[in-house]
């Protein structure tokens, strides 16, 4: 990952911007209080359409030493975070 930026809106809107490969992914996530759980979701078409691809950049994101780093600032543990999308991905 080239580069990553991460913004925090309150306490329930996470959104990141990153390079990988030279290509430009944004990937947002919301809290959903109902579920108890972070939505991580993306609205980029050619990663919905390739799930394989989708799951290969969101492991990529979430095993970033810089998002775990926030994820640990803001209290935000792996196993709160769900992918329907990516077929929540697990990274240890």
């Amino acid at each position: 990952m080239e580069s990553i930026v991460i913004r925090s809106f309150q306490n329930d809107e996470v959104r990141f911007a990153f390079v990988y490969n030279g290509r430009l992914y944004t990937m947002i996530m919301n809290w959903s209080v109902e579920e108890k759980r972070w939505n991580l979701q993306t609205y980029d078409q050619e990663l919905l359409k390739d799930p394989d691809r989708h799951n290969f950049i969101v492991t990529q994101l979430l095993s970033n030493e810089r998002v775990q780093e926030f994820f640990k600032e803001k209290n935000i543990h792996m196993e709160q975070i769900d992918c329907k999308e990516c077929g929540n991905v697990a990274v240890e």
